[in-house]
């Protein structure tokens, strides 16, 4: 399947730019304890862009003491990884 990358990003809600070589982390602050997570945009590899749902908001993975206080949505790892083709 191919997808315009510029337009896929902006339905995602990433307001700034995103290019090779940069990572963005996008907060999104929950009500309640243990509830907040953040959306990791990478695109440190030039041919592929990771896409990262994370419990928490500084992006980081969190270790196994912390993280199994989040819900089990958050503890699995949930990404989508697009391959980028020029041209």
């Amino acid at each position: 399947m191919k997808l315009d990358i510029k337009e896929f990003l902006q339905k995602c809600g990433l307001d700034e730019p995103l290019y090779p070589g940069k990572r963005v982390v996008k907060k999104l602050p929950q009500p309640g304890e243990y509830k907040s997570h953040c959306i990791v945009y990478d695109w440190r590899k030039p041919d592929m862009i990771r896409i990262e749902v994370k419990a928490g908001l500084s992006g980081k993975t969190l270790p196994p003491k912390e993280l199994k206080k989040y819900p089990i949505a958050f503890q699995a790892p949930t990404f989508i990884e697009i391959d980028v083709l020029n041209g």
